[in-house]
């Protein structure tokens, strides 16, 4: 599974949105995560927008809605 994959699974079975899921990327290791970098995170690989999802927000928000009870 990709990073792109996870982060849509995230995203789906947390019930949130992608704003929502920059927030807790963001509150979780304390660096800016806007909507935009999630968007281009989930952006299929043909649109310029397109960008690579680190691993480091993959466990970011893993950890954040653990540790919420959104998973």
């Amino acid at each position: 599974m990709t990073n792109q994959e996870k982060l849509k699974q995230l995203i789906s079975t947390a019930s949130i949105t992608q704003r929502e899921a920059a927030e807790l990327i963001a509150a979780q290791t304390s660096v800016p995560c806007s909507e935009r970098a999630v968007r281009s995170w989930l952006a299929d690989d043909d649109k310029s927008s397109a960008r690579t999802c680190p691993e480091w927000a993959i466990l970011a928000l893993e950890k954040k809605l653990k540790a919420l009870k959104k998973i």
